[in-house]
């Protein structure tokens, strides 16, 4: 009975009540699939953004167009990088958690940031 209950088990894995995982009924491919829908609907709204910055920074920054796509593959470039950046720093000194809340907390404020530009009309380049 023991040796059955050792293979049906994930070695070093347990559930959300601390009980030890179970091969048929944790992980697997139906944690994947949602793993995986999650980054591809991250990466469409990722591009999405992106070319939609050319627009708004060439009709409403009034960047001209050479100057907008610039900024934007440097934005671009800058996002893939920092990629790196956080995920050496998740595991170097901080858990993957802290990165992730980090993350949003910047992003966040970057986003709060660009809306005070949009609203306020003093902020916009003219």
């Amino acid at each position: 009975m023991e040796v059955e209950q050792q293979l049906e088990t994930w070695e070093g894995y347990v559930d959300w009540r601390n009980k030890p995982a179970l091969r048929g009924r944790h992980g697997g491919m139906l944690a994947a699939s949602f793993v995986l829908v999650v980054e591809i609907l991250e990466n469409l709204a990722y591009l999405a953004n992106a070319s939609n910055l050319v627009l708004y920074m060439s009709e409403y920054m009034h960047f001209p167009p050479s100057k907008s796509a610039n900024s934007v593959t440097n934005f671009m470039g800058t996002a893939f990088l920092l990629a790196l950046l956080g995920g050496f720093l998740s595991d170097a000194f901080f858990t993957t958690y802290q990165i992730y809340l980090i993350s949003a907390v910047v992003e966040f404020l970057q986003a709060v940031k660009h809306m005070c530009q949009i609203i306020l009309s003093n902020l916009q380049v003219r």
